[in-house]
This record gives structure tokens, sequence and C-alpha cells, in this order.
């Protein structure tokens, strides 16, 4: 909320709510229904603008957790890996640091990075309930949090429900994958 007080009522960087500004609602020829590439394939600059300024403030909210933690994560592992002694071994070879971080210690980090981006995501469709309400996007997240205010509970117990299957069927991808990165689990 307070990014939504700075950027959008204080600034006017960021678009307000809604995924289009009002002077174009309704006016877009919705071909895929991703009104970025719906603007730019009618030719209409103003309302891809629009749609651009409505968006970016959605996306790094939502995206800012994420990312946030994938980094922390990724560092402490890549600090977990610089300092084994095989590293040691390839810097007295005298390979490049951008071999050894690259070639060797994120080779070796990647099937843990999976997993925490696995969850991550599933961190992402649980942001984007708040995000789609506060920003008045229609979407699962305002679908669910309608049905929870007008009591629906076989439709939130539904919604919770996708909510779960998606983490499930992550989790699987990313078990799926571990055998794609990690030779020794095959």
């Amino acid at each position: 909320m307070m990014a939504f007080l700075v950027f959008y009522a204080w600034l006017g960087w960021a678009g307000g709510v809604g995924r289009i500004g009002l002077a174009y609602d309704g006016l877009i020829e919705t071909r895929t229904g991703l009104l970025l590439i719906d603007t730019a394939l009618s030719g209409d600059w103003e309302a891809f603008r629009s749609a651009l300024r409505h968006i970016l403030l959605p996306a790094v909210i939502l995206s800012f957790n994420s990312v946030a933690y994938i980094s922390r994560m990724t560092r402490s592992f890549m600090l977990e890996q610089l300092s084994q002694e095989y590293i040691i071994t390839a810097r007295v070879k005298g390979l490049s640091n951008r071999r050894i971080v690259w070639g060797h210690a994120f080779r070796n980090i990647r099937v843990q990075l999976l997993t925490i981006v696995a969850l991550a995501y599933g961190g992402l469709l649980e942001g984007a309930v708040l995000i789609e309400t506060v920003f008045a996007w229609p979407g699962f997240g305002q679908y669910l949090t309608s049905s929870l205010l007008l009591g629906d509970m076989n439709a939130v117990m539904a919604c919770v429900l996708l909510i779960g299957l998606i983490f499930v069927i992550l989790n699987q991808i990313s078990d799926v994958l571990y055998k794609v990165f990690d030779p020794r689990t095959r």
C-alpha cells in the first residue's frame, strides 16, 4: 500500500487501479488477453504505455520478496561452494574466476536453487491474491477474495485446493528436474 501511495499518488509514475487507464478500457480488441501484447498488436502506443504503467508496480511488488529470497539463498549457496577444496584447487591451477564460478560452483548449486525457485513460485501465487485485490485486477486472486467476502466456502475450498495442487505439481516438476541437473540421482 505504501508503494502504491508513493509511486501513484505522490509521484504519478505508476498507473492506478485496473489493468489499463479508464480512457482505454474496453477500446482495445483482445486477441490474447494480455493487454501489453494486444495494445502492441493494435499499434496503439498510448494504450501500450498505459498498460505498461499499470502492470509495472504490481509486478515489482509481487516479485520483490521472491527476488530477495532467491538472491540471498543463491549467495549463501555460492559462498558455501566457493569455500570448498576443489575451488581452491581450481584457483591454484589458474582457472579464471568466471570459469570457477559458472563452470564449477554454480553447477553444484543448481539442484538446491531449483527447490528455492519452485517454492518462491508458489509464494508468487499466494501474493497474487493480494495484488489482484489491491490493484483491482480481474483474476484468480480477486475471485478468491470476493468468494471469501461473500461466504462462498465451496469456491474458497476449490481455490485453496487448486493452489495446493499447483504446489504439488511444482514440487513434482522440481523432482523430475533434479534428475536432469544432478546425474547422481539417476
